[in-house]
């Protein structure tokens, strides 16, 4: 295992790209079960976990393909989130890879309506700035599209109103360290809401 790819992920298909960060997704606790969802840009496309297999069940060959709006191909249906992926690809084409998950603290903010501030020094330079929250939309309702996008604006990080959280970046790497200090800066900004010790920059 090298070094520089501690978690041994250089040189993985794609498919067994999202498999692996999907099981680090659900073994850092960012999910249970099934729950949130992994893709990468194909193309036009894009390459989505499926629904409702979870992750540490999920092989390389469930992972389903996208193409366009409308059709997939693969033996198991795509993430019932896919147009929320889709509409963020359509507005970034920075974006390579999206992580969609349902950490706790985020979660905590995202019930709340409150955004993220820039709590600790590495928000802004790894997430872009403030992350805000993203209007209420059910879950599976293809307008969450829209509310994340006009949320996510040209940052790196957004909150789903009483759903979770999204992040992206240029590659699954990138999207999942976003997730990983996202989740950080929001507990450290919980816990110390409650110990009274949130400074004015806050």
């Amino acid at each position: 295992m090298d070094a520089e790819d501690p978690a041994g992920l250089s040189g993985l298909s794609s498919r067994a790209e999202l498999v692996a960060f999907g099981r680090r997704l659900w073994a850092g606790g960012y999910v249970v079960g099934a729950d949130g969802n992994l893709s990468v840009r194909d193309g036009d496309g894009m390459l989505i976990t499926p629904t409702r297999i979870p992750y540490d069940q999920t092989q390389p060959e469930q992972i389903v393909a996208v193409a366009g709006d409308a059709g997939w191909s693969g033996p198991v249906p795509p993430s019932s989130e896919r147009a929320v992926h889709s509409a963020v690809y359509a507005a970034r084409s920075d974006v390579g890879a999206i992580v969609h998950a349902h950490p706790v603290y985020a979660c905590v903010l995202a019930v709340a309506g409150r955004p993220l501030p820039l709590v600790l020094d590495e928000v802004e330079p790894v997430l872009g700035g403030q992350v805000e929250v993203a209007e209420y939309v059910p879950s599976g309702d293809p307008a969450l599209g829209a509310a994340a996008v006009r949320a996510l604006g040209e940052r790196h990080g957004v909150l789903l109103g009483r759903h979770g959280s999204l992040t992206v970046g240029r590659d699954l790497e990138e999207a999942f360290y976003r997730l990983e200090v996202l989740e950080r800066a929001a507990q450290v900004y919980v816990l110390a809401g409650l110990l009274g010790r949130l400074t004015s920059s806050t």
